[in-house]
């Protein structure tokens, strides 16, 4: 890659990247994903909210109807 194709590069990365929220310093790059944290034990999250969607794609009672025979 030349410099002329690189710099050209970059600032399109610039370009695209600019609306992006920064990462706080310190902090999980999942800070704002609270559902696929890992470091959390409580999963009180999912099953509520499969409690109130019961039928949502990706909820136990919508596997249960759509792979069970």
């Amino acid at each position: 890659m030349t410099p002329q194709q690189e710099a050209a590069f970059e600032a399109k990365a610039e370009r695209h990247f600019r609306s992006h929220r920064e990462l706080p310093l310190g902090r999980d790059f999942r800070w704002n994903t609270e559902r696929f944290r890992s470091d959390v034990g409580n999963h009180s999250f999912d099953r509520n909210y499969d409690r109130t969607f019961p039928d949502s794609p990706g909820s136990p009672g919508w596997w249960q109807k759509r792979f069970s025979n």
